[in-house]
């Protein structure tokens, strides 16, 4: 909705060099347009999730909604930033 922000996490790391960032679509962006190769009709608004390990993209072309996110990630592993430092793994 217009005037409206949403507050998403910056993102969550997992095991392996797992990486997970939740992604709002915008009008014209590059995310968008990643979006729409798996998902047509993705649209600006929607929270997507870009997925890399090490770096690179878990799949092509990386993005996933919720749904598919959770067939390919066991998200109990998933861990912010902040988890992370506080148990003293980081």
């Amino acid at each position: 909705m217009p005037g409206m922000s949403c507050f998403v996490a910056p993102y969550l790391e997992g095991p392996d060099g797992l990486h997970v960032e939740p992604i709002q679509l915008e009008p014209g962006s590059p995310h968008l347009l990643f979006a729409r190769m798996r998902e047509p009709r993705a649209n600006p608004g929607e929270i997507w999730y870009r997925v890399t390990r090490r770096g690179l993209a878990v799949g092509f072309p990386g993005y996933y909604q919720l749904h598919e996110l959770e067939e390919i990630v066991d998200l109990s592993h998933l861990r912010g930033p902040d988890e992370r430092t506080q148990r003293g793994t980081a």
